[in-house]
């Protein structure tokens, strides 16, 4: 099994986060998308 590392970027706001993920050596990371900002979707 290969190790790889992804890198994970949150922009966090006071309702809403944004989550982009980078795998090492790629050159842009990948926008997922937005969820709340609540416990529940943090989970």
């Amino acid at each position: 099994m290969k190790d790889t590392t992804k890198y994970v970027g949150l922009d966090v706001s006071k309702e809403k986060i944004a989550v982009a993920i980078a795998d090492e050596g790629r050159n842009e990371p990948r926008y997922l998308g937005m969820i709340s900002n609540t416990p529940n979707s943090i989970r």
